[in-house]
């Protein structure tokens, strides 16, 4: 590192771990070409923000998601070697949103938002937030360097402003700001996503036989926030991961089995008072790949016995 970026590193640093965090993850962005240019990807794969330790690419097009599946580690380890310090600043990476990669337009080209009526080059600072930036870059004697971190310190500045003028807000959990379609970040949605999951398993595990549609009302009542997030489709991957979470602890496939009842009313969405001996033995045979294979084993013997 030349001389000149070991002085800025260290100015950008006495503002606090946060800002220099901030920093790292900017040169992160610009540097990226330089991170995957072994790799062949860099002008298919762009990186668009870094948020909570969450690397958020833009691709091409989905083919390119398994290529960036096999090179994830290899370029989480590269980034943590060349620019962490204390703890990763990268701990993984994903797929950016729509919202995401036209927010990086907006604020890098300058471009106006075809959604709002304010573009970024129309936002103005005042007397008081261009004071706070040269307090914070006059302590820098070399020219060159002052300047750069002055412009730098402004720029972060007129893109908050830019997002609250054309209506973001604040995630409902921390301080990111969210477009204004949006109540949470894209890390909050995902933690959020997972706890809605969590109450769905809830919900079935006490009443394995309710309907997806009364699911839906039911997690909606506890969490109407998720609204958005609530498909039917996704409840009825809840229920699919459930019935395999429970298929896979059932070491005996024992008819009487309290495991075996649930598993049953949940594939078949069936109170117990529906449940007969029939039927649990014929979604046994159904769902005996779902099974560990001792699971199956002991099941098949215990038939063939009949």
């Amino acid at each position: 590192m030349i001389e000149f970026d070991k002085i800025l590193h260290e100015k950008i640093r006495s503002y606090g771990e946060e800002t220099y965090k901030k920093f790292l993850c900017s040169e992160i962005i610009q540097k990226w070409d330089k991170i995957v240019d072994e790799k062949s990807i860099s002008d298919k794969i762009k990186p668009v923000m870094i948020e909570h330790g969450v690397l958020f690419v833009n691709v091409q097009n989905s083919s390119l998601k398994d290529q960036l599946k096999f090179f994830s580690e290899e370029i989480i380890e590269e980034i943590n070697e060349n620019f962490a310090e204390n703890e990763p600043l990268v701990k993984e990476i994903r797929i950016a949103k729509g919202f995401q990669v036209s927010e990086v337009k907006n604020e890098n080209k300058l471009q106006k938002n075809p959604e709002s009526t304010i573009k970024i080059e129309e936002i103005e600072l005042t007397d008081a937030e261009i004071k706070i930036c040269k307090e914070k870059s006059a302590k820098i004697s070399d020219e060159k360097l002052r300047q750069t971190v002055l412009e730098t310190l402004k720029t972060q500045i007129r893109s908050k402003k830019f997002k609250m003028a054309n209506g973001w807000h604040k995630c409902r959990n921390c301080e990111t700001l969210c477009p204004p379609e949006e109540i949470f970040c894209e890390v909050c949605r995902i933690s959020e996503r997972n706890l809605m999951i969590e109450e769905l398993f809830e919900i079935f595990f006490d009443k394995p036989w309710t309907k997806t549609h009364d699911a839906q009302k039911i997690l909606l009542k506890k969490l109407p926030e998720m609204r958005g997030e609530c498909s039917l489709d996704v409840i009825e991957s809840a229920r699919t991961s459930l019935i395999q979470k429970i298929a896979s602890k059932i070491r005996f496939c024992n008819e009487k089995s309290p495991d075996v009842e649930k598993l049953v009313m949940l594939e078949k969405r069936l109170p117990p008072e529906k449940l007969t001996q029939a039927i649990i033995q014929r979604t046994l045979i159904e769902m005996q790949f779902n099974f560990p294979e001792s699971a199956k084993f002991q099941k098949f013997n215990a038939l063939n016995r009949k």
